[in-house]
């Protein structure tokens, strides 16, 4: 691979004109596509010597070679097309600079200022156009959420950390990636957009907070600048000189200089970084497999981290308290690069022999794998879960459930060209979920069985069971998968809690369910289940059981019509709870119980509040034949009758769900349907009531004399009053 050039032609002007049509000849660019580097017009910005060897023949001796190298850039803020000169070129390839071959001109080159791929007036009125493009774009799906992330997007100037790429692709919603190792994979790069809002979004950064980025690179530091404004301060820190170094020029030339750039690994955090009483948040842009900076945040600080669980990585924001990190909110599926220095992790990758089929265990400890390869030569039993999801829905969830509570879990990735016998092999980006039992091996998969209502497709949960017991590791994985689809499909988000080793962290069982031990850390993982169950009771003329509660008691919906049912406890299912309660208040068990539909109940503004797992059942009892035990009475009701009674919304609207469906039936399966109910703004007026203090001393009454401006009694004197 080499440079566009060649030697000089009489009719050339200069050298400098020599390359450029040296590069319009080889690959159809034309000059005035170009232009010059800013400060290497006329010189050249290397200058290669080396020996050639005598050419007989072209009747050329041996000699020395000068190759004097001039520096340019498209003008153009898009691609220009390449038409190549077929006889003396094959092909060409765009490189980012730190992946030139030369180690000389790769230096050269990364020590470049940024300079922008359009003329400057050009460039900034549409570099600002398209940043407010992305910002309105990223706003409008949720990522930016704050006024102030919402201005620190709109400010930053994005293209500036990218100056090899188009504004366009700056300006993507997208990664830009800025370094390369030797073997092409990415190490260092602008992280996409959406993902960089949501982080900030998450950190909750505020004027005057003192924040670290873990993970250089410019752009977010910057961010993270406007955010934490003049009263703040930002450092940012990365292991790689070179990513620093240019993090460093383009804050700099951006104007934002007075954050601190820092050459360290962080698994070592200079204590001098560190300000008195701890960071405010620290944000952490590369992949990591550990959290060992909880002692450099403040307590109830926020620290934000791509966290790796067994192969499988989220953004996740956490709370400092009581010396321990604490998740709120979503777990974000992202990717990126990898952490280097001491704190790069080891996936501690097995491979069965003769098959090209790897086992990792970024968790856990590893297992022999050699037994194995005799698995891999008989076709797979398959289990099905019978729980289904369609095409475009996530269900990253589930990945994360059995890596926590099955035993020898791992993650499983085979050779394209191996083979193996595996069936359904998972995409090199994704491993799959295994679990290995001996010389067996069991491994979760999809199977599409139809094109869903959507027709992006509707799959079905399968594991796949090779070796003589395969068929017993499937049914024990399957028997997870389906647990999870009762209790914590529809439920929030897990909550994880981090704990340093060196403290009195809660004791656990080294393979306790849920629990990873690393370096640093344990980090514990509560499932929550569904927080409510209810159960939608129908006879056979297509009535309802309703349910009037007691109106005189601080419960839920008193004095309203609703369904049986009632909250889960501590450790138990959602079949469990609904079983328990219909036992506790009508004494009775409803065989043909399954899920119906997951009623979400939002607030006025549309935030979310509540979440019940309705069941579906038949039942022919008549009403005065139920022993009630907690409540008013009970009632068999039809459809229409249900507006002319007091009902909690949420269970008019389940019985209209179930009115209107076509075939109301069993969904062991699927995704229970979700229906949501907002409850309505309170409109009602409200009466100003006044306090008045008396307030005597030695038989003196207090008073206060109104001001004159006053609407009420101006002037006057008055008993000390509020509203």
């Amino acid at each position: 691979m080499f440079l566009n050039g060649g030697h000089t032609e009489p009719e050339d002007e200069s050298l400098a004109k020599a390359a450029i049509r040296e590069l319009h000849e080889e690959t159809g660019i034309p000059p005035q596509a170009v232009d010059s580097w800013p400060g290497y017009e006329t010189v050249p910005f290397d200058i290669d010597i080396h020996d050639i060897d005598a050419h007989p023949g072209k009747v050329e001796p041996s000699h020395q070679h000068f190759d004097l190298r001039f520096l340019f850039r498209l003008r153009a803020a898009t691609d220009v097309p390449v038409v190549l000169q077929a006889e003396e070129v094959g092909g060409i390839e765009w490189r980012s600079m730190d992946r030139a071959a030369s180690p000389s001109l790769r230096e050269k080159l990364l020590k470049l200022p940024p300079v922008a791929t359009t003329p400057p007036t050009a460039a900034t009125g549409e570099a600002t156009a398209l940043r407010h493009k992305l910002a309105d774009h990223l706003a409008t799906k949720g990522h930016i959420r704050t006024p102030a992330v919402d201005h620190a997007l709109h400010t930053v100037p994005r293209h500036a950390s990218a100056p090899e790429v188009t504004l366009d692709a700056a300006y993507a919603n997208d990664i830009v990636a800025t370094r390369h190792s030797d073997d092409g994979s990415i190490i260092s790069s602008v992280s996409a957009p959406w993902l960089q809002a949501d982080m900030l979004e998450a950190a909750r950064i505020r004027p005057g907070h003192h924040v670290l980025e873990i993970g250089s690179g410019g752009c977010n530091a910057a961010l993270m600048a406007e955010l934490v404004g003049p009263t703040g301060s930002v450092t940012t820190l990365d292991t790689d000189p070179v990513v620093t170094d240019r993090a460093a020029r383009f804050l700099a030339q951006t104007g934002y200089d007075r954050v601190q750039v820092v050459t360290a690994d962080a698994e070592h955090l200079p204590a001098d970084i560190v300000p008195d009483g701890g960071f405010d948040a620290i944000l952490v842009t590369v992949d990591t497999w550990d959290l060992p900076w909880i002692d450099a945040l403040a307590e109830g600080g926020r620290l934000v981290a791509p966290l790796r669980l067994h192969g499988y990585h989220w953004a996740i924001g956490f709370t400092k308290r009581d010396g321990a990190l604490h998740s709120d909110g979503p777990l974000i599926v992202c990717g990126f690069v990898a952490m280097q220095g001491d704190g790069a992790w080891d996936p501690n990758r097995r491979t069965v022999p003769g098959t090209g089929v790897h086992l990792s265990w970024d968790d856990g400890t590893p297992l022999p794998v050699d037994q194995l390869a005799p698995a891999f030569t008989r076709a797979p039993t398959v289990t099905h879960s019978h729980v289904t999801v369609r095409g475009q829905e996530p269900f990253d969830a589930l990945t994360l459930y059995p890596a926590g509570v099955l035993p020898g879990f791992c993650r499983l990735s085979v050779d394209p060209d191996g083979d193996n016998g595996i069936l359904n092999p998972p995409p090199p980006h994704w491993p799959g979920a295994a679990i290995v039992r001996g010389a067996s091996l069991a491994r979760l998969t999809t199977e599409r069985i139809s094109d869903g209502d959507d027709g992006n497709g509707l799959y079905e949960f399968v594991v796949h069971g090779y070796g003589p017991h395969g068929h017993l590791a499937a049914k024990e994985m399957v028997e997870q998968v389906q647990r999870w689809q009762r209790n914590h499909r529809a439920a929030l988000c897990p909550g994880i809690t981090i704990h340093p080793l060196d403290t009195n962290t809660p004791a656990h069982a080294p393979d306790a369910a849920h629990v990873f031990v690393k370096k640093h850390t344990r980090v514990t993982i509560d499932w929550p289940t569904i927080p409510g169950t209810a159960a939608l009771l129908t006879d056979a003329e297509g009535r309802y059981l309703l349910h009037l509660r007691s109106a005189n008691k601080s419960i839920w919906r008193p004095g309203h019509w609703a369904l049986l049912g009632g909250n889960t406890e501590r450790g138990e299912s959602c079949d469990e709870a609904i079983a328990r309660e219909l036992d506790e208040e009508i004494g009775l068990a409803i065989p043909d119980l399954t899920g119906f539909v997951t009623l979400d109940t939002l607030d006025a503004s549309g935030g979310f509040k509540d979440r019940v797992r309705v069941y579906h059942g038949t039942l022919n009892t008549p009403a005065h034949e139920i022993e009630l035990n907690e409540g008013i009475q009970l009632r068999w009701t039809r459809i229409e009758e249900i507006d002319e009674m007091t009902m909690d919304p949420g269970t008019a609207a389940v019985l209209h769900a179930h009115h209107n469906m076509d075939q109301p039936g069993a969904r062991q399966g699927a995704a229970l349907p979700v229906v949501e109910v907002r409850e309505p703004r309170d409109h009602r007026s409200r009466s100003i009531i006044g306090a008045h203090l008396v307030l005597i001393r030695d038989g003196a009454v207090l008073l206060g004399q109104r001001h004159p401006d006053s609407v009420f009694a101006p002037s006057t004197w008055h008993l000390l009053a509020v509203h």
